[in-house]
């Protein structure tokens, strides 16, 4: 009986990795919805949220198919660094116009200041260096074809597989590697016990 119950409470342990902690996702216009989703019931099925952070509060996305539409939860500016625990930056077809934005490259700057947990996926990338930029210097990350140059121009270290972990940083070269980015992430979160910074 004492294994069924260590088994049980084991389960239930790697069930609630994200117990109290809210991802904020940067969620660009024209999201990838089955990034979105993978991350979403990932961290609700861990026992986390997901804050979905945007320009405007309460502002429509449309996904890249123009089938779904989401609400941002809360402005980039009203973000406090005490609503959250880990900051997920979503690819863009035109990350362009998310780097852009000087709110968007301080949320990520703040969040790398305040020891975060960062994740990016595919082109996402491109924002963590338009941020960090040479502080990225000998970090070890992946990114698309399209985001090689950046990462080099940073002074990172482009790494070729699907999903590459540098201390708080969590890359994923494509959207394909949700499941295992968000798996990386939830074993962090567990690692690190408490609260985040």
């Amino acid at each position: 009986m004492s294994r069924v119950k260590s088994a049980l409470s084991k389960m239930e342990g790697c069930l609630m990795q994200a117990r109290g902690r809210t991802v904020a996702v940067l969620m660009p216009n024209h999201f990838n919805a089955s990034l979105f989703r993978t991350i979403q019931e990932c961290m609700v099925g861990a026992g986390g949220s997901v804050m979905i952070v945007g320009f405007k509060k309460n502002e429509p996305l449309t996904d890249s198919t123009r089938k779904e539409v989401l609400t941002i939860d809360i402005a980039t500016d009203d973000l406090r660094l005490g609503d959250y625990d880990a900051l997920v930056i979503l690819d863009s077809a035109t990350p362009e116009e998310m780097i852009a934005s000087k709110e968007n490259l301080g949320l990520i700057s703040r969040s790398y200041e305040h020891q975060k947990i960062i994740g990016a996926v595919d082109r996402g990338v491109e924002l963590l260096v338009a941020s960090l930029g040479s502080l990225l210097s000998g970090r070890r990350m992946t990114g698309p074809a399209e985001s090689r140059i950046d990462l080099e121009s940073s002074g990172a270290i482009d790494v070729d597989e699907d999903v590459v972990v540098d201390e708080l940083f969590i890359t994923a070269k494509t959207a394909d590697s949700a499941e295992r980015f968000c798996q990386i992430l939830l074993d962090i979160f567990q690692a690190r016990g408490g609260l985040a910074a």
